[in-house]
């Protein structure tokens, strides 16, 4: 359990991580809005991929390129649901809710770690996003 007789601490990458139960759990409802908001810009993006590929007749580069965003789009679709899930178990685990389900695989307990992994799942969210919209440029 974390110290909450503080008003924040700072983890790895001197990011402020607030450690009061109110501002913890505004930080995990901004997350799950946050992941949520990637999952709509997926579905966006699959839609649009969907179109592309119902062009007529894409040459063999333009089918690789439409098979790859499938693939990632699904990967990525799967990372937010786990990071949906790992940030409401995250929540239960420190007391906002209900017994957590504890992954090994992925901790939940420590909110330093959890904002590493938000960090790093936007910037995969957001450089797809520009690969995709590079491609979609070029159509």
């Amino acid at each position: 359990m974390m110290d909450t007789s503080s008003s924040c601490h700072f983890n790895q990458y001197n990011m402020e991580v607030p450690t009061q139960s109110t501002d913890i759990q505004a930080q995990f409802s901004a997350w799950k809005d946050e992941v949520d908001n990637v999952r709509s810009s997926l579905r966006t993006m699959r839609g649009k991929l969907q179109d592309i590929a119902s062009s007529p007749q894409p040459n063999a580069e333009k089918s690789l390129a439409i098979e790859h965003f499938q693939n990632q789009f699904i990967r990525q679709l799967e990372v937010a649901d786990e990071m949906y899930h790992d940030l409401k178990q995250s929540a239960k685990h420190m007391g906002l809710g209900n017994p957590a389900i504890i992954h090994t695989d992925r901790p939940v307990d420590d909110l330093g770690s959890l904002q590493d992994r938000m960090q790093i799942f936007h910037k995969l969210h957001n450089e797809l996003a520009g690969e995709f919209n590079r491609f979609e440029s070029y159509d």
